[in-house]
């Protein structure tokens, strides 16, 4: 394939290609069983390829017919050591994110999606909501390898106009917009062999850049994870060194069948993580907190968060305080419910920001929290759930407090304060256990009240209210929460803020009145507290960052920990901390957080707490 004819083809597909984008590697271990797996996800050599069906095999590294290589001719040992070289730096960057939990800074190239839109394509990535979407792979006939690509005008245009690549569906997922806690999975074009390489590796992408002159860096491919945790499935990396090309799966079964029958293929370990079928967007629903709920500066009556002209002239405004208010962000994740696809609209709800399914209808019995199956018990009651397959599943299951919360409704003056059209028979009395066990009290789990919106400790023995809900529960191992990066403050160092994987949201490690050395939040004695007021006054003068709302400062609390509830590896201590939201009932309170007793609570706007700021781009 010459030079000029590969140029056509960018022409032709680029957009379509940059907004989708074809590569090597992967498939998909929810489209095929263990054994059809092992019997049909190899990698043929070229004579195996001449007279092969066309088959599912994990996708290589090829373009369509007019990506054709060159020249066949193997790569030189230099050029093979060379990439062998790039995988130990993929391999050392992703050990040292693990151990220290840094995030290196991703490289500001040219995007792929960018170059899409100024040229003027459109294609459903680029105009897509959602963030993980399908890579889609094709089978080349002609050369054994594979292509995928996340577009699906891309996908449709291939199986149209080039017969020779057999179609074998979605490969595995990925987000096709940048997403916190995701990082850049860089793509390169080699010209002389006319295979894609990609990594997630900020090291290797610039190794490859400076040493492989005929790999063409052409932007950002999607958005992976660099650390493993809940939604994430390890991608792993292979490479047939005598072809000079990778290939990738995401199938375990097929890794090791590789590992034992094809010697050709050096397994590079895992390449980076991709988002699996439980992968949720990192979100925080909104309190929902209403555009009249407010404070003015110098009162405790909420009005209107979005001043007019008139009330601009007069100053005293909701913006005078601060422009970032709760009620000013009430666009920003706002709380939206969805019935489920297929089942009848009664039954369960699916959460359409964290995409978690509730039942709907809550039982109006109360229930123990013993874990012993009995009827009486929360856990005989999710298995009466469960055997009677509610909306179609078996995996319900207990929320944990952070769940509860999630659905809670800030804004409503009268209990139940939540969403009563769509979360049917909610107590007004009752708490909900939640499965967060108390530490260091044995025989004690927490539970929300939607009357007051309070945290409550209770012992599992006591008969409570439940509501169920679906979906996998966010786990993680030490280091996998938390990523550390960079975010301008001034008086900081570098390394002064933590992204929440879990969430999205990055935080200052260090509270108000102390900053960032570089190793330890400095200053003299403990951080400054402030009245609510001039907490909003504060967090308005800090450019780029805000006060967070109550679910976003009660997302934070680790509940394995007390004493502070949070990681000391990433966090100063903390105690009492404000949040942005009023208490509605009570407009003289507002929100705050104990991370002592992993609390939620209302307290007069006159006393003084810390204040730990959010960054304000989410």
């Amino acid at each position: 394939m010459t030079t000029t004819s590969h140029r056509l083809i960018q022409t032709g597909l680029l957009g379509l290609f940059t907004l989708s984008l074809a590569a090597c590697g992967g498939t998909d271990s929810s489209e095929t069983s263990t054994s059809e797996a092992s019997a049909r996800h190899t990698p043929l050599s070229g004579a195996e390829a001449a007279t092969a069906e066309p088959s599912r095999q994990p996708f290589g590294n090829s373009q369509p017919a007019t990506f054709l290589p060159a020249t066949n001719a193997a790569p030189s040992a230099e050029t093979i050591a060379t990439q062998q070289d790039g995988a130990r730096l993929n391999r050392e960057e992703l050990a040292q994110i693990a151990k220290t939990g840094v995030l290196p800074k991703p490289f500001e190239g040219r995007s792929l999606s960018g170059a899409a839109e100024k040229a003027g394509v459109e294609g459903a990535v680029a105009k897509s909501a959602a963030s993980r979407v399908p890579t889609y792979r094709f089978f080349n006939t002609r050369t054994s390898a594979h292509f995928f690509t996340t577009s699906e005008t891309e996908r449709a245009n291939v199986v149209a106009t080039l017969p020779f690549m057999s179609f074998e569906g979605p490969a595995f997922h990925a987000s096709s917009t940048a997403v916190p806690g995701l990082s850049p999975v860089h793509r390169f074009y080699n010209t002389r062999t006319g295979v894609h390489f990609y990594t997630i590796s900020e090291a290797e992408r610039a190794h490859v850049a400076a040493t492989l002159p005929q790999f063409s860096y052409e932007g950002v491919a999607y958005h992976a994870s660099t650390l493993p945790g809940t939604g994430y499935t390890p991608l792993y990396r292979f490479f047939y060194a005598s072809k000079g090309f990778h290939f990738y799966t995401n199938s375990a079964a097929e890794k090791d069948n590789i590992i034992a029958t094809l010697p050709q293929y050096s397994f590079e370990g895992v390449g980076y993580y991709v988002l699996g079928d439980d992968w949720q967007t990192p979100a925080v629903p909104h309190t929902g907190i209403t555009a009249a709920q407010c404070y003015r500066a110098g009162s405790n009556t909420l009005a209107t968060c979005t001043p007019t002209l008139a009330q601009l002239s007069m100053g005293n405004t909701s913006v005078d305080l601060s422009p970032q208010q709760d009620g000013h962000r009430r666009n920003i994740n706002p709380m939206s419910y969805s019935p489920v696809v297929g089942q009848a609209a009664q039954n369960c709800v699916r959460d359409n920001v964290t995409g978690l399914v509730w039942e709907r209808a809550a039982s109006t019995m109360t229930y123990t929290n013993l874990g012993n199956g009995a009827p009486t018990d929360a856990s005989g009651y999710a298995t009466a759930i469960n055997s009677a397959r509610l909306c179609g599943f078996t995996d319900w299951r207990l929320p944990t407090i952070e769940e509860l919360q999630g659905i809670a409704h800030y804004g409503v003056l009268t209990a139940p304060r939540i969403d009563t059209a769509t979360f049917l028979n909610t107590s007004t009395t009752r708490g909900y256990w939640s499965s967060d066990i108390r530490p260091g009290l044995a025989g004690h789990s927490i539970n929300f009240n939607y009357e007051g919106l309070y945290q409550q400790v209770e012992s599992l023995g006591v008969p409570l209210a439940v509501r169920l809900v679906r979906g996998a529960p966010w786990t993680w191992s030490t280091g996998d929460r938390h990523l550390i990066t960079s975010v301008a403050y001034a008086g900081d160092a570098s390394n002064n803020a933590v992204l929440d994987r879990k969430t999205g949201l990055t935080w200052r490690r260090c509270q108000e009145g102390k900053a960032w050395s570089g190793s330890t939040c400095t200053g003299t004695g403990t951080a400054t507290t402030y009245p609510h007021e001039a907490a909003l006054v504060r967090a308005k003068g800090q450019s780029g960052w805000r006060l967070p709302n109550a679910k976003e400062l009660g997302s934070l609390i680790d509940r394995n920990r007390r004493n502070p509830a949070l990681d000391p590896n990433f966090f100063s201590d903390s105690e009492l901390l404000w949040s942005s939201s009023p208490s509605v009932g009570n407009a003289g309170s507002a929100w705050l957080v104990s991370f002592g007793d992993s609390g939620v609570n209302v307290e007069g706007r006159s006393n003084d707490y810390a204040i730990r700021l959010v960054h304000g781009s989410q």
